[in-house]
């Protein structure tokens, strides 16, 4: 294969990846609290556990195995449903860390998964992800040539994973400046209901697509 035609199937695949990187979501969210309640280390673990989720989803795009969520969408159904019900859970726990002062305060009673287990937490939240579920599912599968060698799925697959942990770790280096920190525990009662409502938020409306898709099938 020409260089040419190698940038031509890689170039779209990174822009749509930074495109989508760069709308505010859960995993944004996920990074944001880990950086800000337990500073740089649990930013990056979180940042690597995105990263860590996108290599799986790009390994299961190009080895054909979404096919599995058109024949069982039962299976698709499900993983999108535990994904909600994960970012409720993230929610609730950032609307009871307000009775101690919020989620971004130095009381560690307060602190939620994402701080505790942030490579976990945020790996399971990019897995339940609906946006990377359709940028792997469909969007990035669309730009790969069905008669693709092995060797030009492994590229892609790198590409995606260092890209990936690239864009995650300027996420966390930036969120857990001493200026950010400052602000959100400065506010941390407010951004801790700020940060329920926009999990708890994401969460319903990706049970209510579920739904809805269900009863429109």
């Amino acid at each position: 294969m020409e260089f040419a035609d190698l940038l031509s199937i890689l170039f779209p695949i990174a822009i749509i990846q930074l495109v989508g990187w760069a709308v505010p979501g859960p995993n944004h969210l996920t990074i944001i609290t880990a950086s800000v309640t337990s500073g740089r280390t649990a930013g990056l673990k979180a940042a690597m556990g995105i990263a860590a989720g996108a290599l799986t989803w790009s390994l299961i795009a190009v080895s054909g195995i979404a096919a599995i969520f058109e024949l069982i969408p039962s299976i698709y159904i499900a993983l999108r449903l535990f994904g909600a019900g994960y970012l409720v859970y993230l929610g609730i726990n950032a609307f009871r860390a307000v009775r101690n002062g919020g989620m971004f305060s130095l009381d560690t009673s307060t602190k939620s998964p994402a701080t505790y287990a942030p490579f976990r937490t945020a790996y399971v939240v990019m897995m339940t992800n609906p946006k990377a579920v359709l940028f792997f599912g469909s969007i990035l599968t669309a730009f790969i040539p069905s008669d693709s060698s092995g060797w030009l799925m492994i590229i892609i697959v790198v590409q995606i994973g260092l890209l990936g942990a690239l864009l995650n770790a300027f996420a966390a280096f930036f969120f857990s400046s001493a200026t950010f920190i400052r602000t959100f525990q400065a506010a941390s009662v407010w951004m801790s209901i700020l940060f329920g409502v926009l999990f708890s938020t994401l969460g319903v409306l990706v049970a209510y697509d579920v739904v809805r898709d269900f009863f429109s099938s």
